[in-house]
């Protein structure tokens, strides 16, 4: 397995791969005892769709950098994760908002859908009730940007130098659960892609986390 940021998003979805196969095994029993619960199919989706994802880590954690980028649409991905994620938003009384532009982009390994996942999470848990999450696409020169707005608390000049390191965490994040792994292995997935991860202030005091990657030629 490759060392550096590849070895450890492998290592990371392999301990993943055990709890998620629980996760879906259990959710098959109670659809056997309880098939008129008519979320559970669409539940069902996201774990497969999870592990699909950690499939696709381990492979470029095994192989390192290689596989060519594919297109994506950026658009359309957005919009499929800022609906995941409502629903869990919906229920701690948050809002979560998308606007922007189509715009074809290029990734490897699913980075746009596991960073946005990762954004969505954070911003979604540091909105305090009664906020706006915004998730917006626009295009700069060559390069597709999906910004995460979140009305939290924000980070320090000192937590945005440390945000994205392995394992760290800052003061909201303490108070969660989680491994501190998540920004870390969604910037080295957009860095694979050609892409980046950029961190900064908003102007409501929260967080913008931005998710960038080249857009495909015409």
């Amino acid at each position: 397995m490759a060392g550096g940021p590849y070895g450890l998003a492998a290592a990371a979805a392999h301990q993943l791969r055990g709890p998620l196969s629980s996760i879906r095994l259990r959710l098959q029993m109670l659809g056997e005892r309880r098939p008129d619960v008519a979320e559970l199919p669409g539940v069902l989706g996201e774990v497969d769709r999870l592990a699909t994802l950690l499939n696709q880590i381990l492979d470029w954690g095994a192989a390192g950098p290689g596989p060519l980028p594919e297109p994506v649409e950026v658009l359309d991905v957005a919009a499929a994760r800022a609906d995941a994620w409502s629903v869990l938003a919906d229920a701690r009384d948050v809002r979560v908002d998308l606007t922007g532009t189509a715009a074809t982009a290029l990734q490897t390994h699913g980075a746009l859908e596991h960073a946005l996942d990762v954004l969505l999470d954070n911003a979604v848990q540091a909105g305090p009730p009664g906020t706006t999450v915004t998730c917006a696409v626009h295009i700069a020169g060559q390069y597709a940007h999906v910004s995460v707005t979140d009305e939290g608390p924000g980070m320090t000049d000192a937590e945005l130098a440390h945000a994205g390191h392995p394992f760290w965490r800052g003061a909201s994040g303490a108070t969660r659960e989680g491994s501190g792994l998540g920004l870390s292995i969604a910037a080295s997935l957009l860095r694979a892609s050609g892409g980046r991860l950029r961190l900064g202030r908003a102007a409501s005091g929260g967080l913008t986390a931005t998710a960038v990657l080249p857009l495909a030629p015409d």
